[in-house]
């Protein structure tokens, strides 16, 4: 749907597709969000679906704009802007690019849409975001993508809880911001790429709210053989300790497995100022 609302004063359609764009021309500031949600939150039904152009050309269909994350797409243009021009800068074309986490593609699309040899295999736990997922790939033309609606993580088919909400971007393995779960099943990452016959990863991006440790742990013959030659993975203190693991056990296996870590701007990251990041670039150590 677009946002079309009714001028009072001479009863004609106002585009409020356009003011937007007009809006998401203007540099990032502070509010920027927060006054958007008052110029255009009006408009919309904030239960439900909703689909515009945002940045890019790319066409989003979202599930509400409740979550940040819609709303940032649809005021901004791009979700997590500094993650999306590392992304677009180093991902190079004809790329292997696993996203973990996909969600509904908001670090997968600004990606391939840009460099359309990628090949890109989507990994979504959420049965109702997959579907938004599917139809944004789909509606945008992309041309080498899988999408997999799997949970990824230590072990292939197990049936475990996951706490889906209409949050759409934290829904998770841990109750953290709902106690409704549904039964999804599970894959790891070297089980998938034994049966898929992919021999070497070279982008991975891993977002799954502090449970990124079990991802590794699933793919450790990939990661231990150096097969994977970049990762960006999200690390916050308060989701490693609602997963139940240690803060930065997932940087420390990383390390362990001989890999260096790093922030986005190339600068390696010293162990006293890992708490400080929140995505981390890993690379084999040569």
């Amino acid at each position: 749907m677009h946002l079309r609302p009714l001028n009072k004063q001479n009863k004609r359609p106002v585009n409020t597709q356009q003011i937007l764009e007009i809006y998401r021309l203007l540099p990032w500031f502070r509010g920027k969000l927060r006054i958007g949600k008052k110029l255009f939150g009006s408009y919309i039904n904030k239960r439900e679906p909703l689909h515009f152009t945002a940045h890019g050309g790319i066409e989003y269909s979202i599930p509400n704009t409740l979550e940040n994350l819609g709303m940032e797409l649809l005021i901004n243009g791009v979700y997590e802007q500094d993650i999306v021009r590392f992304l677009q800068a180093q991902v190079p074309d004809g790329a292997v690019y696993f996203d973990i986490g996909a969600n509904i593609g908001s670090l997968g699309l600004p990606v391939v849409k840009l460099k359309s040899n990628v090949r890109y295999y989507g990994f979504e736990a959420s049965p109702m975001v997959f579907e938004y997922l599917q139809k944004n790939f789909e509606q945008n033309g992309i041309l080498h993508f899988q999408l997999f609606n799997k949970l990824v993580h230590q072990n292939d088919a197990q049936l475990m809880k996951f706490y889906e909400s209409e949050l759409y971007g934290k829904s998770s393995l841990a109750p953290t911001y709902t106690s409704d779960y549904i039964e999804v099943d599970s894959v790891s990452l070297d089980g998938f790429c034994r049966q898929q016959a992919i021999k070497k990863i070279d982008w991975m991006k891993v977002d799954v709210q502090g449970f990124e440790l079990y991802v590794f742990e699933g793919m450790q013959q990939m990661l231990k053989e150096k097969n994977v030659e970049n990762i960006l993975f999200e690390f916050e203190a308060w989701a490693d300790e609602q997963a139940g693991v240690e803060i930065g056990a997932a940087q420390s296996l990383l390390q362990e497995w001989g890999y260096c870590l790093y922030g986005l701007d190339g600068k390696r990251l010293e162990n006293n100022k890992r708490n400080a990041c929140t995505m981390i670039w890993a690379k084999p150590n040569v």
